[in-house]
């Protein structure tokens, strides 16, 4: 009888940008490496910074640190698009959730990330978890109150916990990460169980819902919106590293979704990412990439100077204007 490892390992090929295959049932065709494509995204990241690196928005920072926060901003845009989907997922495949939403769909982006096990994913999920140590400080900076009864998790509890799934899968290769953050000893211990249990979990209800080979792919569209003033170099960016379109189409490949639906990046008028069922669009907002720049300018790039560590921030980010009445964070 196969065990539940191989039946969660088979499960979790449904993490979008898992190209390398993960290990699943033994002589499946979902079990067969694919070619690594995740270290093209860095290419596009670098030749980015290489074409857009003199815009008049990165004129006061250091050319040896462009590449840093293009990749900051580009991590962490994309973990708040696997935790969007992971809300996708769960409305559209009718997944059931135990706990809180929006901690599953965190879980959901750090599993995709950590399943890909190559250098730069690994540091794209450190920038995530460190961005929401620069959230906090962020917020207690400028007096942000702590919102308790959010349906959000706070800024340290996300960072902590992104940080507990990496180590739990791996505790030698995350080691270093653990003893920068200060994660006890015996709260690495427990990781583990924390990993196992959030694996095994989303493994066992994305598995129903795979694709068959014979079975035709759901149209997942792409929708890159104009942009002005400083957004615009945003918009440029996000294009040319293209952010949305490996998501989409390793969603569309293994994936048996009900019905079309379009990944998007718009300019909404307030910082923030959401699934929205009744139009079928999940919308990453540029003003939310915006903010990741602000965010490392402020607490990455001086931090760094400073001493050499660093630390993102994304759900929390429309707290900055919530008494705007915007939609709810991702």
């Amino acid at each position: 009888m196969k065990s539940w490892f191989l039946r969660l390992r088979h499960g979790l090929l449904v993490l979008p940008l898992v190209s390398i295959g993960l290990i699943g049932l033994a002589g499946s065709p979902w079990a067969q490496p694919r070619p690594i494509q995740f270290d093209l995204f860095r290419s596009r990241i670098q030749d980015a910074v290489r074409t857009f690196g003199n815009h008049p928005r990165f004129k006061d920072i250091p050319p040896e640190r462009r590449e840093e926060i293009a990749e900051f901003v580009s991590g962490n845009m994309l973990f708040v698009l696997l935790h969007e989907l992971a809300h996708t997922a769960v409305t559209e495949l009718d997944l059931p959730v135990l706990g809180r939403r929006e901690d599953a769909a965190d879980s959901f982006a750090a599993l995709t990330l950590i399943h890909i096990k190559s250098t730069f994913s690994d540091r794209v999920l450190t920038e995530a978890a460190k961005g929401w140590f620069m959230a906090d400080r962020r917020d207690r900076k400028e007096g942000e109150p702590v919102v308790y009864y959010d349906e959000h998790g706070l800024n340290q509890q996300r960072a902590f916990q992104i940080v507990c799934y990496m180590v739990g899968a791996d505790p030698i290769r995350f080691k270093d990460l653990a003893a920068e953050t200060k994660l006890p000893k015996d709260r690495q211990e427990s990781c583990a169980e924390d990993y196992r249990d959030a694996a095994k979990s989303w493994g066992m209800v994305l598995k129903p819902h795979l694709r068959a080979p014979d079975q035709p792919e759901t149209k997942i569209d792409v929708v890159y919106g104009e942009a002005s003033g400083r957004f615009e170099i945003t918009a440029q960016m996000s294009r040319s590293i293209k952010l949305l379109e490996p998501v989409a189409a390793r969603s569309a490949e293994l994936v048996k979704w009900p019905a079309p639906f379009s990944l998007e990046m718009q300019t909404c008028g307030f910082v923030n990412a959401r699934w929205v069922p009744a139009t079928r669009t999940l919308t990453l907002c540029y003003e939310l990439a915006a903010d990741f720049v602000d965010l490392y300018r402020e607490y990455g790039i001086k931090q760094a100077e400073s001493r050499p560590r660093k630390s993102k921030r994304y759900g929390r980010a429309e707290a900055r204007s919530a008494a705007q009445s915007q939609p709810p964070r991702p």
